[in-house]
């Protein structure tokens, strides 16, 4: 199956012995060694749709591997984000098959883990996809959740957590994100951003609007940068890098770099004093050291690399 998308086809067996497949895409080699990584959990299309997989190269492009799980189950993209029966039928199927959706998402953990040497992983939920992250979240380290379906609170969040919704969104209102926020404890970091003007899918289907899809993706992956990163600054980036690619506003300041400018301020800073500078040793005091024949001798002081440079300058003068 050749798919659009600079990743690859993975496979492996689950429990019942049934070949599954994953969208897997990592950064360049010289990008250096990676230690963390994302899984994506898409909505009712799966990987197939090239919406999904150059969303996963994006979030590789900024040095995470990442994978993303076929679902048990697909149907057409053109439904995806309204109530319409041919969704609520699919969404019905796949809630039957959640446990087997979970299975996959824990297998792909173990791979990112052991095959693949990763250290912090992050899980991404699309659509009925955030669902299911909300059910995985306590083994992962950052958890990121894009249009909603459902806010789930039935099993306890100890993982920090953002959620990223339109104000039109066909399956949860203001009241629900309210009560979501309410219900996790406060000790653990939460966000909530609402984009104005848009509905379920709209980063990742075919009513993606540009400027709104770049905010949102620029949101998740500052997210992920606090949140999942070893070093949450950006030490190997120059200060030309954007932080997103170019929209039809320009592109995103890299925060990541920004907050490395800021703490090289402070590294720079004098904590102590500098001692006084001591005098210069006399040029006589030298001449007469170097005169006496000996192989070494001792200056009254240390000195200082200009003021030797100096005195080999007048040394030199004196011998042409």
């Amino acid at each position: 199956m050749s798919l659009v998308g600079a990743g690859s086809i993975i496979e492996w067996r689950d429990d019942q012995d049934k070949v599954v497949q994953g969208y897997l895409v990592y950064p360049d080699s010289h990008v250096g060694r990676i230690m963390t990584g994302i899984i994506i959990v898409p909505d009712c299309a799966g990987f197939s749709t090239p919406y999904v997989r150059v969303f996963a190269d994006k979030l590789s492009e900024q040095g995470y591997k990442v994978i993303v799980p076929e679902l048990p189950t697909t149907t057409a993209t053109s439904d995806e984000w309204s109530h319409t029966g041919m969704f609520r039928k699919w969404k019905d199927a796949a809630k039957a098959q959640e446990a087997q959706t979970i299975a996959r998402v824990d297998r792909c953990l173990e791979l990112l883990k052991t095959a693949y040497e990763i250290q912090r992983v992050g899980v991404l939920g699309l659509g009925y996809g955030t669902e299911i992250a909300l059910r995985v979240a306590a083994s992962f380290d950052a958890v990121a959740l894009l249009s909603p379906t459902l806010l789930s609170m039935d099993v306890p969040l100890t993982t920090p957590t953002l959620v990223v919704t339109g104000d039109r969104n066909e399956y949860i209102n203001s009241s629900q994100i309210k009560s979501f926020t309410e219900w996790i404890q406060p000790d653990i970091p939460t966000r909530v951003r609402v984009i104005a003007g848009q509905r379920h899918g709209f980063a990742w289907s075919r009513i993606a609007d540009e400027d709104a899809a770049t905010l949102a993706i620029a949101t998740i992956l500052d997210w992920f940068v606090v949140h999942l990163h070893r070093f949450r600054p950006a030490l190997c980036t120059s200060d030309g890098d954007p932080w997103w690619p170019q929209g039809k506003n320009g592109p995103f300041f890299n925060v990541g770099l920004s907050r490395w400018q800021a703490q090289r301020l402070e590294w720079t800073t004098s904590v102590l004093p500098r001692p006084p500078k001591r005098p210069p040793v006399p040029s006589e005091s030298i001449f007469e050291g170097l005169s006496s024949m000996k192989r070494t001798f001792e200056l009254p002081q240390p000195m200082n690399l200009g003021d030797i440079v100096e005195l080999y300058v007048d040394i030199w003068d004196i011998n042409q």
